[in-house]
């Protein structure tokens, strides 16, 4: 469909619309208002001067079905750290060692129990992603989780007694289903589906869609699922409300039979638990349902903190064979509370075009506490995504839930009205969901479509050459459980570098207004000694390399397979 800057004033206006609330973000933002600080800022940790163990284990899948009972395995991570996130405990280590000379640690007598079930190994102190078989199938499979008790014990010279760790996870391990089943690997965060009609085997896979208005473009044009499948898009989030359900029902025929996941999508009544009860029955068994999502912008609208978790646990009950994804609209508002409702934590931090100081739709100015510009807490830069992405991870982290819950993005595709005066080029909608994955993101809706079409600059015409790439080139990268992954900040430019045992990939955006030269030493690749054999070109956008690195012009992009000789 053609784009045009009427529709993007009315894509513009639906998002002013939608933050009428008396506040946004607990920040009053109209000319009458005072300004009352917003409150519900996320508590830092504080650092410990002694080392601490941060001892968590997790079932390597969410969930298990009985098909996978004697394959099934948790995964546990043993780090030490010096910050007190949730359930860090003092450890004695011996005198001579130190968090990076692992050797010196020696190992932790690991015990996982679950039912009946009790498995015990040895794993490495200060590992990370430590797998340890664990048959589940003299287990009962049922709707409800189990709880799992893990624990540890640690002996070293620094004491004479053993010391003693313990932690606690669930265990979803559910019977066998001919419906649909979306399993997350909670080793990655990332999903693993059957083909969308619901034959064949399980894989990984990266979600790339877009977010589309279900009664406005949807239920009158089927064409546009089809478009979007020939751009290289698999998912399709329709934004509700679904009035008419005949017509729901031929967009998700039509969405199996053009081979696309379709996004279940509950904000405009996820705090009616009766309402989400009659959609999870009516919708669970869609043979491509990906995901449920329920509360859309939750702290911006400062829905009940509890609320989502009571949506989420219900749906959980009911179902279990698909995750559940928030989107959160805030920089810092309410993050903990919100988050306990969700498996996936979507951002959806709009900053391109925006004043970041001065709001043109409310004429006043913009604050940490107080006022409304569109992006909330930003600088009107690609930072505020590689941002966002990064601290919900932390958070994440701090909070315990880094193995249990994963963050997607939804790069920005509109703009030219309210808020925006812009609306983004094809290249910087790529590097919007570059440094997202960069940063740990494991999946992608645009807001909204249709967006820019037409040649390679704007967003559709970029999509039809990168969706592919991604899926061929980085999703093996970012899905495999065995693939180191390590992030790089060099005078603005944003790499990402993953290593498989054999390649690595080097993903790259330059994230300021610009020209900059990047030695290949400061994106982990200092080994390159030759350009021409030993790196791969996939794609560059205002960007291209020398023997010595990489060259960028301002927002330049880059893909990038590399083989340098073994050191």
């Amino acid at each position: 469909m053609k784009y045009n800057k009427s529709f993007a004033a009315l894509v513009a206006a639906s998002l002013v619309r939608g933050s009428l609330a008396q506040t946004w973000c607990g920040k009053n933002y109209m000319s009458n208002q005072t300004v009352v600080p917003p409150g519900g800022q996320f508590l830092l940790p504080t650092q410990s001067v002694e080392p601490l163990l941060s001892f968590r284990c997790a079932p390597v899948f969410r969930p298990y079905l009985q098909e996978d009972a004697s394959s099934a395995a948790f995964i546990v991570d043993t780090p030490i750290v010096y910050d007190w996130i949730a359930g860090a405990e003092p450890i004695l280590l011996p005198s001579t060692s130190g968090s990076s000379a692992n050797t010196s640690l020696g190992s932790i007598s690991v015990t996982i129990n679950v039912g009946s079930v009790k498995t015990t190994a040895n794993v490495p102190l200060n590992a990370t992603g430590f797998q340890i078989p664990v048959d589940i199938s003299k287990l009962q499979a049922q709707k409800a989780a189990y709880n799992v008790s893990c624990s540890a014990t640690y002996t070293s010279s620094a004491s004479s007694k053993a010391q003693q760790f313990q932690t606690r996870a669930s265990l979803l391990y559910l019977p066998n289903t001919n419906a649909s089943v979306t399993k997350t690997d909670l080793r990655t965060g990332a999903l693993w589906v059957k083909p969308p009609n619901g034959t064949g085997a399980f894989a990984p896979f990266i979600p790339q869609g877009f977010y589309i208005n279900f009664d406005e473009y949807l239920a009158t044009n089927l064409t546009m699922i089809t478009q979007l499948k020939e751009d290289g898009f698999n998912t399709i989030h329709p934004i509700p409300p679904y009035t008419n359900l005949t017509v729901f029902e031929e967009v998700v025929n039509k969405t199996i039979s053009t081979g696309m996941y379709i996004v279940y999508d509950m904000r405009s009544d996820y705090q009616n638990l009766t309402a989400v009860s009659q959609q999870v029955k009516s919708y669970a068994s869609i043979p491509n349902l990906l995901n449920w999502e329920t509360a859309h912008e939750p702290d911006g609208n400062s829905d009940p903190l509890g609320a989502a978790q009571s949506t989420y646990d219900l749906i959980y009950e009911l179902d279990g064979y698909h995750p559940v994804s928030i989107v959160l609209n805030c920089e810092d508002y309410n993050f903990s509370p919100y988050v306990k409702g969700a498996d996936i934590v979507i951002e959806d931090a709009y900053p391109i075009g925006i004043n970041a100081t001065y709001s043109r739709v409310w004429d006043t100015v913009c604050t940490p506490d107080f006022g409304h510009c569109g992006c909330d807490n930003c600088k009107g830069s690609m930072y505020d995504i590689r941002s966002r992405i990064q601290t919900y991870k932390d958070r994440l982290n701090i909070l315990g839930f880094d193995r249990t819950k994963s963050v997607w993005t939804t790069p920005q595709a509109f703009g030219s009205g309210a808020y925006w005066n812009t609306t983004p080029t094809g290249e910087q909608w790529a590097a919007m969901g570059f440094t997202s994955f960069t940063h740990g993101a494991v999946g992608s809706k645009s807001y909204q479509y249709p967006t820019t079409t037409g040649n390679v600059t704007t967003i559709e015409g970029t999509a039809t050459n990168l969706t592919v790439l991604i899926t061929d080139i980085l999703q093996p990268f970012i899905v495999g459980s065995n693939v180191t992954h390590t992030t790089y900040d060099h005078l603005g430019v944003d790499a990402g570098l993953w290593y498989n045992g054999t390649a690595y990939l080097l993903l790259v955006a330059n994230l300021v207004d610009a020209i900059l030269y990047v030695p290949w030493s400061d994106v982990g690749l200092g080994a390159i000694t030759n350009t021409t054999t030993q790196v791969e070109r996939i794609l560059s956008v205002s960007q291209n390399t020398n023997n010595t690195g990489l060259n960028f012009l301002p927002g330049g992009i880059g893909i990038y397979i590399a083989t340098p000789p073994s050191k």
